[in-house]
């Protein structure tokens, strides 16, 4: 089975000094970088793969946890893919565990692929209890716990709880922080895309921020 090991083994010797300040300062120097572009770990994760994937939930978070222990980001991102692929082992139970993550070095490219990807799958399966811990990520006063809120329906399309979308956006429209005023129009204008008239309708009854209703009508404005 795959170990955190095997993937040092595979990543530490692409280490990049020139890439890795480009990606640091394209991350705000929020994280440390080992400078592999993507189009590099992509073939070496096919080939880490092949030494088998967890087979159970636990084993799959203590993996995990092994790369979001490393401080590079590179091992987080492939901690976010393994728990993607096992995503099917977790329930409403585990979402406490993946709150940890979101919370885990936080920033918006660890909390877009966790929100709508594993989180959004999980709710799907169990609305009534996914939802209400989600209507909790709302309410709650961290802006990446209420940004995962918004974005865990990002790639619902007919499966929208317009009802919850409302209450959500109504609840964050007026904060100040750009990363909530981004993920309001970005679900709204990828909702758009399946109902045209819920979108356009919302920005006009409702007193959006520039960047949210710009945002949310991009995709309509281009048609």
């Amino acid at each position: 089975m795959l170990t955190i090991n095997d993937i040092k083994a595979a990543y530490e010797p692409l280490k990049n000094k020139s890439n890795q300040k480009t990606m640091e300062s394209y991350m705000k120097n929020n994280f440390p970088f080992l400078g592999i572009k993507k189009s590099e770990t992509a073939p070496i994760m096919k080939v880490l793969f092949k030494l088998g994937l967890p087979k159970t939930k636990d084993e799959t978070k203590a993996l995990v946890d092994d790369c979001f222990e490393q401080p590079e980001r590179e091992y987080h991102y492939i901690g976010m893919i393994i728990l993607n692929k096992n995503e099917k082992q977790f329930d409403v139970t585990d979402l406490d565990y993946l709150k940890h993550l979101i919370l885990t070095y936080s920033w918006w490219d660890s909390i877009d692929t966790i929100a709508p990807n594993i989180v959004g799958r999980i709710v799907l399966r169990e609305r009534e209890a996914g939802e209400a811990v989600m209507r909790q990520w709302n309410q709650s006063d961290n802006f990446w716990l209420q940004r995962a809120s918004l974005l865990h329906q990002l790639k619902y399309k007919a499966q929208m709880n317009e009802a919850l979308l409302t209450e959500m956006i109504l609840h964050t429209k007026d904060e100040q922080e750009f990363f909530i005023r981004k993920a309001i129009g970005w679900v709204l204008r990828e909702y758009s895309k399946t109902n045209a008239e819920f979108v356009t309708t919302f920005v006009d009854t409702h007193a959006l921020s520039p960047l949210s209703q710009r945002e949310a009508l991009k995709w309509l404005e281009r048609q």
